[in-house]
């Protein structure tokens, strides 16, 4: 069974995992690019009350061995583990955590919703036999930038006093040529106005940048 303890872990681990899954492979920017890239991603000025910067983990927290009951799912859980090249925020031990990336991907809305619809639900079972039930539906947030995909993310396991049950959104707004996903998930969940306005303060900052 999972304590409460691996639950905030396995939480941290899918926010890194889940803020690269906007393309297949991690975004690289030329080195001109990268101060201008920082400058209009989200800081913590830009966002509610209470959230703190979280430096990237510099080991995964979570083993990446296991397996998951729908062929290709495991990218959601198992992607960049080691981190992202983007920001983190964290608002307490249980969240709400955030993070954000941008990639030079024109398509990458449209991976996520063919991902999605994959992988609306399944399952991973990790290498010691624990299991963590997973669903993917609809966000429900207004569309955004030039393009948008939300997603609506849960994963939950354990059983009694060891149960638990994560939730927040996976979002990629494309705006020109550049998408920017960001990942908002907490313990049981998050409050969606408050995704809402962490993801209109992204795009505004895009948008300047165009």
């Amino acid at each position: 069974m999972m304590s409460s303890t691996a639950a905030a872990i396995l939480l941290s681990a899918l926010t890194l995992t889940l803020s690269a899954c906007d393309s297949g492979s991690t975004p690289v920017e030329p080195e001109s690019s990268r101060t201008t890239a920082a400058s209009v991603l989200l800081t913590v000025d830009d966002l509610p009350d209470g959230y703190a910067t979280s430096p990237p983990q510099a080991q995964p927290e979570v083993s990446a061995v296991g397996s998951v009951s729908v062929a290709g799912c495991d990218v959601l859980l198992n992607r960049f583990r080691d981190g992202g090249s983007g920001v983190r925020f964290e608002a307490g031990t249980s969240g709400p955590f955030l993070a954000e990336e941008l990639a030079d991907d024109a398509g990458a809305a449209g991976v996520l919703r063919e991902l999605a619809g994959r992988c609306a639900a399944f399952t991973d079972t990790d290498a010691g036999g624990e299991t963590t039930g997973v669903t993917v539906a609809e966000g429900g947030l207004p569309s955004l930038g030039d393009e948008s995909a939300a997603f609506l993310m849960t994963a939950s396991g354990g059983v009694g006093d060891d149960a638990y049950t994560l939730g927040g959104y996976l979002i990629a707004v494309r705006v020109g040529g550049t998408t920017c996903t960001i990942v908002h998930f907490g313990q049981p969940g998050v409050d969606p106005a408050e995704t809402e306005a962490i993801a209109r303060a992204a795009v505004r900052k895009l948008q300047r940048r165009q």
